[in-house]
């Protein structure tokens, strides 16, 4: 008996590993805005006037092209 109820725990660890260590049903842990934003990747784009790697977010977009401050895009503007 003891023997059966160890094997059927020892299936159980290696299905549960299987699934990487989470179930849905068993792990519900809800992770907070910035622990889901953590280690995203974002998209850059480098300044048209001085070369700057910016995020998107970060870019001032004027005719089609990113700018990283509002100086850069004058600059390019005088050009």
């Amino acid at each position: 008996m003891l023997l059966k109820l160890l094997i059927a725990l020892i299936v159980i660890v290696v299905i549960y590993r299987w699934f990487g260590g989470r179930i849905s049903f068993i792990d519900r842990k809800e992770l907070s805005d910035a622990e889901q934003d953590f280690g995203q990747i974002q998209a850059t784009s480098a300044c048209a006037n001085c070369g700057t790697y910016i995020t998107e977010d970060d870019a001032i977009i004027y005719q089609r092209k990113a700018y990283c401050s509002q100086s850069c895009l004058n600059a390019a503007k005088k050009h």
